[in-house]
């Protein structure tokens, strides 16, 4: 990566994205989360699963961000 060139964790994009700011509250936060796996397929068991199944938090994050970037191609 050339010099200068400063890069940004997938949270913080996913959280821009989503116009999230670090002052909402935990249940406002997991609503969104929930709402946006809905937008994408993803109920609330089946992320609920996924998270049992050992996938971190960061990697449902970034899975709900690759679907909802699936389906703007796809429109």
């Amino acid at each position: 990566m050339p010099p200068g060139v400063q890069t940004v964790p997938n949270l913080e994009v996913f959280l821009t994205r989503l116009h999230e700011s670090h002052d909402v509250s935990v249940y406002g936060a997991i609503e969104r989360l929930m709402q946006a796996g809905e937008a994408v397929g993803l109920d609330a068991p089946t992320m609920a699963r996924m998270l049992d199944q050992g996938v971190t938090f960061e990697k449902l994050l970034e899975c709900i961000e690759s679907r909802m970037e699936c389906s703007q191609r796809a429109a």
